[in-house]
């Protein structure tokens, strides 16, 4: 005799949450970032703007001020959308498109 188990829920999408930046002014014109105090970045402040550079003093761009600077690391450090969960119906809609395509 067997027996059917019902079907376990499907879990939730996980919310995509941008880290948690600490900020820190090191000097007059520099600003340094950290997450769970880790080193994660930093601003240079010059005439020409604030300079965002990642952990690893690679390039982000010059913005107009500090805060969309730091704004702009949040969004660099936050999971990219590759690496979000699909959603069950997402897979399913994947799905049809190859089949029908």
């Amino acid at each position: 005799m067997s027996s059917v188990l019902p079907l376990a829920p499907s879990a939730p999408a996980r919310a995509v949450v941008a880290p948690a930046l600490l900020w820190k002014q090191a000097d007059e014109d520099v600003y340094v970032a950290t997450v769970d105090d880790e080193f994660a970045g930093y601003i240079a402040v010059s005439d020409s703007g604030y300079a965002l550079h990642s952990a690893h003093a690679e390039p982000l761009g010059v913005y107009r001020s500090r805060r969309d600077a730091q704004d702009a690391l949040r969004v660099h450090l936050a999971p990219a959308a590759a690496s979000r969960p699909r959603t069950a119906a997402g897979r399913r809609r994947r799905s049809r498109a190859r089949t029908h395509a």
